[in-house]
């Protein structure tokens, strides 16, 4: 049921038997419909009562609306003395920012940004497009926005997540990291299914930090985008081994992940003058992602290099 609406955000109640009340915000792609939340579809198939907040847009939750959707839920937020906190990327930054905003007991977050403020965070452009000095005065998560537990899930390999992960950690209380390794920006997604997601949320409620890094270990193994990050992070120091890795799996990536281990390996070879084979690789990603201007700049800038090699070679033999 649609409890709450403005110009930035949704918020869609459902009752369930749970003793507790999750409250989940959805990452970027998901947009609100009047409908769906993020989380819906286990929230259902575990009968959990769930307070879904669903962005009309990549806006990383403004506060106005969130204390006026906090406020027009009031009643179903006394009605839950335990409340958890749920969300990834953006919603993990949510989960985080607004702990004390719903004075939980935990928040879970996945992969999350301390700020998309381009001068608060000079290690990540990612998400500077979104960012708007109207809507986001103070967004950077700080120490007096913590209350509760917070268990923030993330891989250590990927740099720039793990720069929020430690920033994160640093600013607010009884925040524990917990590592998911090879699983990229989408962490989240190796917890798939009603039965991880239930131990997951169940060990974050007992506070049960072995059987979270356990959990974490079983999870990473079977993530389905675990040999994709493999090949990509061996990609800067392990060449022959990423091509190995992609020879092997590459046929079972997805075609987005595919486009983008082309893309890096492309890359990784025009570092090292490999030009014609950096363009077979950007051409094949293209046919994966036609679309994608990044890819057909990068193309247009390697050509270019390409015809002034050929063109400086040409002169030497004269």
């Amino acid at each position: 049921m649609l409890v709450f609406s403005d110009e930035n955000l949704e918020v869609i109640h459902r009752s369930g038997s749970s003793p507790y009340l999750l409250v989940t915000f959805n990452e970027m792609e998901m947009k609100a419909n009047g409908s769906r939340f993020w989380g819906q579809r286990f929230c259902e198939k575990a009968d959990i009562s769930a307070l879904g907040f669903i962005s009309r847009r990549p806006n990383w939750f403004p506060a106005a609306s969130v204390v006026k959707a906090v406020e027009a839920t009031a009643p179903i937020l006394r009605a839950a003395p335990e409340r958890i906190l749920y969300g990834h990327s953006q919603g993990g930054y949510a989960a985080l920012r607004y702990r004390r905003r719903f004075n939980s007991a935990v928040a879970i977050a996945f992969c999350p940004q301390a700020s998309i403020e381009p001068k608060a965070v000079p290690f990540d452009g990612r998400f500077a497009r979104h960012f708007s000095p109207d809507l986001h005065a103070n967004m950077g998560i700080a120490p007096d926005h913590a209350t509760g537990r917070a268990y923030l899930f993330f891989d250590p390999f990927h740099a720039v997540d793990y720069q929020h992960a430690v920033r994160i950690a640093t600013l607010q209380a009884r925040t524990h990291l917990v590592p998911v390794h090879m699983t990229g920006h989408g962490t989240v997604r190796a917890f798939t299914g009603t039965a991880r997601a239930l131990s997951l949320i169940d060990a974050c409620r007992e506070d049960d930090l072995p059987g979270l890094r356990a959990l974490a270990r079983a999870a990473r193994v079977m993530a389905p985008m675990r040999p994709y990050q493999i090949a990509v992070t061996a990609i800067t120091r392990h060449r022959a081994w990423a091509d190995r890795f992609h020879a092997r799996f590459g046929s079972a990536f997805s075609p987005v992940e595919r486009a983008n281990f082309l893309y890096h390996r492309a890359n990784r070879h025009i570092l090292d003058g490999e030009l014609a084979m950096a363009r077979t690789m950007l051409v094949d990603a293209m046919t994966y992602q036609p679309e994608n201007a990044g890819f057909a700049r990068r193309l247009a800038e390697l050509d270019g290099r390409i015809a002034r090699r050929l063109g400086a070679e040409d002169a030497a033999q004269l």
